[in-house]
């Protein structure tokens, strides 16, 4: 499930949110992932703003995932200011044991960071490699226990959020699922929980059930050119119905690796950059965040870190929202 090479010598594909199945794709920047083009940290990065998602949860408006086949450099982001990490128990164990491993050397207190990951459960057609391997792995043992080793592989005692990553192959499959991750939180593993790749159906069919712990956040495809399909939650009809029930949307490949559009290439996206002096993925992130959505983007480049982290330092236009949404 690893992202193609291209043959050219700095060329990198940065994982940044889902493919079509609901896990990461890449999204494509140019650049190095030499830890020499490391920028020191500056005070003047901008302060990450947060949204809150649960009482005394608050989650960094931008996070760093990453994937087996490219994980990112969770160090430098720490480094640079960046304090949310997002990964899944589907990434690869030594994904986790990398993210927790970052954790650990930071020597940042474990409070000012924020660690979301998702617990796997499959559609009923196996859409992903990943789903093959997790039936392999995974499939007989409960949520909570996946949710426990997820935990320990990452080093922690606590999780800030845990997400349910797919609506299950039957929602009776679906709630059993979210009721061990309810019980996983009200016994202090998780602060927060959530789903990712539901859509506003999905949503409803699981409130209908009756839920001890809402979803504080769902997770989807989202970018500019990118929220009109609705199969796993990457249209405008799940971000209404999310705030209808008091839900955090959250999108991963926000650079519009599942858009079908060149986003970074986009006239309309580069004239916009060129007004603000901004780099285009600057402005696919602003996009989505001034929308109050927390992004999940992703990078090994330290310098694509620090653009990303430097994202909120400047505001789009009304009229420049509504242009870049119609792409």
């Amino acid at each position: 499930h690893g992202c193609p090479s291209r043959g050219r010598p700095l060329l990198r594909w940065y994982c940044g949110g889902g493919g079509a199945g609901g896990h990461h794709v890449c999204d494509v920047r140019i650049g190095t992932n030499d830890v020499a083009s490391l920028p020191p940290p500056s005070e003047a990065l901008p302060r990450i703003p947060t949204v809150t998602i649960a009482p005394g949860v608050e989650m960094p408006l931008i996070n760093l995932g990453g994937v087996h086949s490219h994980p990112s450099n969770y160090s430098a982001w720490l480094q640079l200011g960046g304090r949310g990490l997002d990964t899944a128990m589907m990434y690869g164990d030594d994904v986790q044991v990398q993210v927790g491993d970052a954790v650990a050397a930071s020597g940042l207190p474990r409070e000012e960071l924020f660690l979301t990951s998702k617990v796997p459960c499959c559609p009923a057609e196996s859409f992903t490699s990943w789903c093959v391997w997790y039936d392999k792995e995974y499939k007989d043992l409960d949520a909570y226990t996946r949710s426990e080793i997820d935990a320990r592989l990452l080093g922690v005692a606590r999780v800030d959020l845990l997400l349910l990553h797919w609506p299950c192959a039957t929602m009776e499959e679906t709630v059993a699922t979210y009721r061990s991750l309810e019980r996983f939180a009200l016994d202090g593993k998780a602060s927060a929980i959530g789903i990712s790749n539901f859509n506003a159906s999905a949503i409803d069919a699981l409130f209908a059930a009756g839920l001890t712990v809402p979803p504080a956040v769902n997770q989807v495809g989202f970018s500019i050119g990118g929220h009109s399909e609705s199969r796993l939650g990457r249209d405008l009809d799940t971000l209404r119905k999310c705030r209808e029930k008091g839900i955090a949307f959250s999108a991963y490949s926000p650079l519009g690796g599942l858009s079908g559009v060149d986003v970074l290439h986009h006239p309309r996206v580069l004239k916009v950059a060129a007004a603000h002096n901004r780099s285009a993925a600057q402005v696919a992130l602003r996009w989505v965040t001034q929308q109050g959505v927390v992004a999940v983007s992703a990078s090994s480049n330290p310098a694509h870190l620090a653009s990303d982290l430097g994202s909120f330092s400047f505001n789009l236009t009304g009229a420049e929202m509504k242009a870049l949404a119609e792409i």
